[in-house]
């Protein structure tokens, strides 16, 4: 696993970004966290790995509360959901918030942290967005797995971002899809989007990505710093039938300059 340490002008503290981890080992992550101790964890989605023919992500058996239950004992935790996290039940985030860390679903609050006053949000996959509102409609949770698997360009839920704008603070969102940025965020004036999902391309040759879900071939948003604001983590393992070559996991650190 590599440590990545990214200055971003104008933050305020130290953050660790956690993305990807997909149900796998996270001593090393910890560990990470441990030494560095961040004045902030926020895991920025697709911490399950939601197989289809498993029937969709079970908390329980994910592995990922004790994760969480270390981290929120470091440090103040926050977690968005990722399109793996499409089948989330009511109990699910009861028990993910019971380690307490704190989901933000489609949601934000401030926080004085550091002497700083944070707008912390979490801008909610739209494949989750999708499949709930298919079984508010009705459908099993097998059917809204099937609709859902390629939802193409629907948009994530976005009304809430007027009022996260709005409020005064140095804002930072966690948003695992990096391509939602030219689409929906880079005309609002957050300060810091913190993403994953890219897994940085899958196989990497001179520092590109070769492909990318929701970006395609030679994705431009898969690693590093975009307009000084858009951090995006290479995460921390693999789903994929393609491995992942010259491409290792990433623990992504935001520094203040």
């Amino acid at each position: 696993m590599q440590e990545s340490f990214y200055p971003v002008a104008g933050c305020p503290l130290r953050i660790a970004l956690v993305t990807d981890l997909h149900e796998r080992p996270y001593d090393r992550v910890l560990d990470s966290l441990r030494q560095n101790r961040p004045d902030l964890i926020c895991a920025a989605g697709d911490f399950l790995y939601a197989r289809p023919a498993r029937g969709g992500p079970k908390i329980r058996e994910a592995g990922v509360l004790p994760f969480f239950r270390a981290c929120a004992a470091l440090s103040p935790c926050f977690v968005s959901l990722g399109n793996h996290e499409w089948l989330v039940t009511e109990e699910d985030i009861a028990l993910l918030e019971e380690t307490g860390a704190r989901l933000l679903d489609d949601a934000f609050v401030t926080r004085q942290l550091a002497g700083a006053q944070l707008v912390i949000g979490g801008l909610t996959s739209a494949r989750v967005s999708a499949c709930r509102l298919l079984r508010k409609e009705g459908f099993s949770m097998e059917e809204a797995n099937k609709r859902t698997f390629a939802i193409g360009d629907t948009p994530p839920l976005l009304d809430w971002l007027d009022a996260f704008c709005a409020e005064p603070g140095y804002h930072v969102l966690l948003c695992h899809h990096p391509e939602y940025y030219p689409r929906y965020l880079r005309a609002r004036g957050i300060e810091l989007i913190l993403s994953g999902h890219a897994h940085g391309g899958q196989i990497r040759l001179f520092g590109q990505g070769l492909f990318s879900p929701g970006q395609g071939i030679f994705p431009k948003l898969t690693s590093g710093v975009t307009d000084g604001r858009l951090v995006v983590s290479r995460g921390l393992a693999n789903c994929q039938i393609v491995p992942r070559l010259f491409n290792p996991p990433e623990l992504v650190y935001i520094v203040p300059t």
